[in-house]
């Protein structure tokens, strides 16, 4: 670490506590009301994030994605994307840790420098969780979620792992 890095820290804190000297505000105040209120959103969103770990996990113990797997994989193959990627392709807009628990089964099993393991690694990095981050954030400000929304969101992240897939096939 640099000796920059070593003082950011101590002088964000500095600064802070000069402003709000400046501001006249009491800064410890302000703290812990910004402790209660984050505290707040954490009770608001753990009845949406237990719901979503879950549903993940009953989904991949129960063989649903092997499921989806097979019926989906004429499907994919005609849109030349490789069957192997599917249940990555179906976890990863609900559940990071599952997709990246996935993707390192894919890697394990065809290597990282394989077509597979470039895939995987591009459609990690181009695509979000996308069900996850719209509940979370809904859930944070008590809106309902939009259908819209949700359509949009998916078919972002499948055009993340189309475009991934064809740059991967195209470049490598």
């Amino acid at each position: 670490m640099s000796s920059f890095d070593k003082l950011v820290i101590p002088i964000l804190i500095f600064t802070i506590i000069i402003a709000s000297i400046l501001e006249k505000r009491k800064t410890f105040d302000l703290f812990t009301e910004g402790v209660s209120e984050g505290f707040q959103t954490i009770i608001n969103l753990f009845p949406v994030l237990l719901g979503l770990f879950l549903s993940v996990n009953m989904l991949r113990a129960s063989g649903v994605i092997n499921l989806f797997t097979d019926f989906l994989g004429g499907l994919f193959e005609i849109l030349f994307i490789p069957k192997e990627l599917i249940s990555i392709i179906l976890l990863k807009p609900i559940s990071a840790s599952s997709s990246l628990a996935i993707a390192t089964d894919l890697f394990n099993e065809y290597g990282i420098d394989s077509m597979i393991g470039l895939i995987v690694s591009t459609i990690l990095g181009a695509t979000e969780t996308t069900l996850y981050t719209v509940a979370v954030y809904t859930g944070a400000i008590k809106k309902k979620i939009s259908k819209k929304l949700i359509i949009l969101s998916i078919l972002g992240n499948f055009l993340g792992i189309f475009l991934s897939v064809l740059v991967c096939r195209i470049i490598f």
